[in-house]
């Protein structure tokens, strides 16, 4: 008993093996790659909390910086006698209280 196999045939038969792998290929590609996008979206989903917290911080700083500065310029205008002296004593309590947020807020956090 003989076979006979065209060269046609034969490579019809290499290209449909190729395929099933390729295919094959594919399936597993698109499973790691549905995990990648589930491990990316976690990381944004922590990203936006941590960019939510990064601006609330630099916005009480910002205010923070506003009163210490505000203050400090107080006290330059009483230093140097544009002021009362009642306004002078309120400037630097006014700083105490700025410089005390500063301290008990660093340690809340």
């Amino acid at each position: 008993m003989s076979v006979t196999l065209d060269l046609n045939t034969l490579l019809l038969a290499l290209v449909f093996a190729a395929l099933i792998v390729l295919i094959i290929y594919l399936i597993v590609l698109v499973k790691k790659l549905l995990v990648t996008v589930t491990h990316a979206n976690k990381i944004l989903e922590d990203l936006e909390v941590v960019s939510e917290i990064a601006s609330e911080r630099s916005q009480d700083v910002n205010n923070i910086i506003t009163n210490v500065s505000g203050t400090v310029s107080d006290l330059s205008d009483a230093v140097k006698g544009n002021e009362s002296t009642v306004s002078a004593i309120a400037s630097i309590a006014k700083s105490a209280a700025s410089i005390k947020g500063i301290i008990s807020g660093d340690k809340d956090k």
